[in-house]
């Protein structure tokens, strides 16, 4: 299992010593969680999936934008929302970002402004057809204490949705470490983790916001974390 910094560790290792570059880190963690959403049991076969990306502004957002590249080009009905204006995103995330744009995936800020009822409907229209995935790529193993506007309304909504909820390595709102969740946090049905499951998924109160824990692949060995002495202490 890994912790907040351990995780952060996997990527670094991964990157510095494996010399893998990060954007196929985070090709391929983006390409298996879509992978899972098109594969998931509790999805309607009969329905083209209409997925809600809700992207924050870090890397777990550029999971989403890729994501939502692999949805799109599996001919689902996509849509991604912004909790971070276009010019701000850099590095790996604007990479992805970019081809999004370029392949004319439906892309929208989101509003503070809007109420919560008005988020809530926004969330659940896809044009005539309504949405049946929302897949969480807010923040990440990074994330711990309470969620602040605008996110924390967004997870409200998303969790007044009846709809399948998937989240990227961990629900937003839920911490890494201790498994506490804040209110709100996000509820899903499934969690797509990488590499390993977080230690956060000991704690019993995690389970009824995790759903089912996936652990996926990112192209790196699974004992990374094992095989190099990741070193927690303070140096003076």
């Amino acid at each position: 299992m890994l912790d907040r910094e351990m995780s952060r560790r996997v990527d670094e290792i991964a990157v510095n010593e494996l010399g893998v570059p990060s954007l196929i880190l985070m090709e391929n963690a983006g390409r298996s969680c879509a992978e899972c959403l098109l594969n998931w049991p509790l999805a309607d076969k009969h329905r083209e999936p209409s997925v809600l990306v809700l992207c924050g502004p870090g890397n777990n957002g550029g999971d989403g934008f890729v994501i939502a590249r692999h949805l799109t080009l599996a001919n689902c009905r996509v849509r991604v929302m912004l909790f971070q204006e276009i010019a701000k995103y850099t590095g790996d995330a604007r990479v992805n970002l970019e081809v999004l744009l370029q392949l004319g995936t439906e892309i929208e800020p989101f509003d503070p402004e809007w109420s919560e009822a008005e988020t809530i409907q926004k969330f659940s229209e896809f044009g005539t057809q309504s949405t049946n995935w929302v897949v969480d790529a807010l923040l990440g193993t990074g994330a711990r204490g309470v969620l602040r506007p605008p996110i924390a309304k967004a997870i409200s909504a998303a969790n007044h949705l009846a709809v399948n909820k998937l989240a990227v390595d961990i629900p937003t709102g839920l911490d890494c470490d201790s498994g506490e969740a804040s209110e709100p946090t996000f509820r899903a049905d499934v969690t797509c983790t990488m590499v390993d499951e977080k230690m956060g998924f000991e704690n019993a109160i995690a389970h009824q916001f995790t759903g089912t824990v996936v652990v996926v692949g990112i192209g790196v060995p699974v004992d990374l974390a094992s095989l190099k002495q990741i070193d927690t202490e303070t140096v003076d």
